[in-house]
């Protein structure tokens, strides 16, 4: 009787815990949510917006089209840690590793480069790069950064996609950056930061042209 009674208090306790949990970490997963749009609607000149909310509390996906002479959309998906389970976060993290934000630019310029910079051991199975068996891999390291791989058709287009890593966000929070020929985007993969996300994604819109349009080629 006593070892179900001392089982009884334990359920009730983690059960206790778990309420608790969930209610900080809804209120945080939505605060940081609600602090990224802010920030995002701030900084771009954005003409229409979608936004589709994942699961409630896991992150969002955001549609921008956007008044700028070089680019036409911006599409970000951020997907969040689950902190408002207590069971799940410790499993998540070392999946997820973090929050995530996925960015996605579509230019008013054709893109004529293939080049991806990834950063070592960061997927578990290699990133899905359906073109990789054409392309030549390298080693890249910024100059606040190293630990990063390339994979590229010509080294020119990796020069060109540090540079602009470089110009326009902190290194260290990325995970891949791309420019793909085929579907005509940049794509990055970062870890966020609710106090210079915006900024970078401003500063990506600002200075993707200057790399990769045909202007930046002819200068």
């Amino acid at each position: 009787m006593k070892t179900s009674g001392n089982l009884i208090l334990i359920l009730v306790v983690l059960a206790g815990v778990a309420v608790l949990q969930f209610y900080q970490g809804r209120r945080l997963n939505v605060a940081l949510m609600k602090h990224y749009v802010h920030g995002f609607e701030s900084k771009l000149k954005i003409r229409d917006q979608l936004y589709t909310w994942i699961g409630g509390y896991a992150g969002f996906k955001a549609d921008y089209d956007i008044n700028d002479n070089y680019i036409k959309k911006v599409e970000m998906t951020l997907t969040m840690l689950p902190r408002q389970s207590l069971f799940w976060l410790p499993f998540s993290y070392p999946v997820k590793r973090g929050d995530r934000l996925y960015i996605v630019l579509r230019p008013r310029f054709e893109v004529n480069a293939d080049a991806h910079i990834v950063k070592n051991f960061y997927y578990l199975f290699g990133p899905a790069i359906s073109e990789a068996k054409d392309l030549t891999k390298g080693k890249v390291d910024f100059s606040s950064a190293n630990g990063f791989y390339s994979l590229y058709e010509d080294e020119g287009d990796v020069k060109k996609l540090r540079k602009l890593v470089e110009a326009s966000m902190d290194p260290k929070r990325l995970r891949h950056a791309a420019v793909i020929k085929e579907t005509n985007v940049l794509f990055l993969l970062i870890k966020p930061d609710p106090f210079k996300t915006a900024d970078e994604v401003k500063n990506l819109v600002a200075n993707f042209s200057k790399y990769f349009s045909k202007e930046s080629e002819i200068s």
